[in-house]
């Protein structure tokens, strides 16, 4: 979309109005919290109480498969180092992979079985292998959270279980700690990073290991009524309630100009049906009511300029980049272009001034700088006279 094309003046404001649908109002009526974000972009799409900590029971097993494939990708570990069971494993209760003590089972097994199946004790197994011990995991876990900017994350196990204080029954359990914002940053990363990696695992409605005789569905039931969606985790505690992050792939259409995905977030949902439901309302949202394209492209002329007014020092104006984004159907951009004072000399790709995107809710949308697109190093006596004169007005 081509928006600006001749001369402009600093702080001028341009609207373009696109067709119109209705906003979001009530589209989760079941998660405590929930987001929606496009990867590509990072537009925020959707959000309720979205910044509100809350227990995220196994879908804390996303960093847990982060950790796992950045050691992998960092040569620290193999996906096919084989990883003996101890008896302590084996008997971690809840969601399982079913490990036996003595088994013995490549990582990238357990990968499969932590993220398909949500086995608890492939969580642990992980951990152990990576870390030297599920402590030093945890702290992994941490630092990895800081890393990426998750300031209200805290994990105090790799796989999501409440850890009771067998001393005290009326204490509240210690979990696994973060808001629905953030888990959407930490899948964003994970699929910025890692997305084969990832999708190849998580999209798979079925997982079959013969040599475990083991098979069993995904946990995540999206997968089987929305063929667009491929991924991520499922989670689920007494306190944290029914929990998904989730992943649609939308392909390049007429309505998006370049492939796109959508992650989301629903936490503390009382039913897995309503978990679900949640979830797909969301992504229906997300789908129907948006559009991603390109706003301006690289190189786009956007006007000349003249340093001093002096027509011999003309400067081409020129877009540094291309700007995507994704916007609603119903919603408008607002363009602020702002310029700097020119000023001799001037160098092929300077950076001369900005154009800024907002909503008409004064929503920042992002914005693309506008550079010099010729130099200007070697000008006349008559011009530089010139200067000198206009100087002194």
């Amino acid at each position: 979309m081509k928006i600006l094309r001749k001369c402009i003046i600093s702080l001028s404001i341009i609207t373009i109005f696109l067709p119109n649908v209705s906003f979001a109002k009530d589209i989760d009526k079941y998660s405590k919290s929930s987001i929606l974000i496009n990867q590509q972009t990072g537009r925020i799409l959707y959000e309720k109480d979205a910044d509100t900590k809350r227990p995220f029971a196994s879908v804390s097993k996303i960093m847990t498969f982060l950790l796992a494939v950045e050691a992998i990708e960092n040569g620290r570990v193999k996906k096919d180092d084989i990883i003996k069971i101890d008896k302590d494993i084996a008997k971690i209760n809840g969601s399982s992979y079913k490990l036996k003590a003595g088994e013995e089972v490549p990582l990238i097994e357990l990968m499969k079985g932590l993220m398909i199946v949500s086995g608890n004790d492939a969580a642990v197994a992980i951990a152990n292998h990576i870390g030297g011990n599920t402590e030093n995991f945890v702290k992994m876990m941490n630092d990895k959270a800081k890393e990426i900017g998750l300031k209200s994350t805290n994990f105090v196990n790799p796989n999501g279980l409440p850890i009771y204080d067998i001393n005290n029954e009326k204490a509240l359990p210690k979990e696994n700690i973060s808001t629905a914002r953030e888990i959407a940053l930490l899948c964003k990363y994970l699929l910025d990073n890692y997305e084969k990696q990832t999708i190849e695992i998580t999209d798979m409605q079925t997982y079959t290991y013969d040599k475990r005789s083991f098979c069993k569905n995904n946990t995540n039931a999206l997968l089987s009524i929305i063929p667009e969606v491929d991924g991520i985790k499922t989670g689920y505690t007494g306190n944290a309630g029914y929990c998904l992050a989730f992943s649609m792939k939308l392909n390049k259409d007429e309505k998006n100009e370049i492939d796109t995905r959508l992650i989301g977030v629903t936490l503390g949902a009382n039913h897995k049906n309503k978990r679900l439901e949640a979830s797909r309302n969301i992504l229906n949202y997300g789908k129907y009511n948006f559009k991603t394209f390109k706003i301006i492209e690289k190189d786009e002329l956007i006007g000349k300029k003249y340093i001093k007014g002096i027509e011999e020092l003309e400067v081409i104006l020129k877009t540094s980049n291309d700007f995507y984004q994704t916007i609603g159907l119903d919603e408008e951009i607002k363009t602020q272009v702002t310029l700097k004072e020119l000023s001799y000399p001037i160098k092929k790709g300077d950076v001369l001034g900005v154009i800024k995107y907002y909503t008409q809710n004064g929503e920042s949308l992002g914005d693309v700088e506008i550079i010099s697109d010729n130099t200007i190093d070697k000008i006349s006596f008559e011009s530089r006279l010139k200067m000198i004169i206009n100087n002194y007005k």
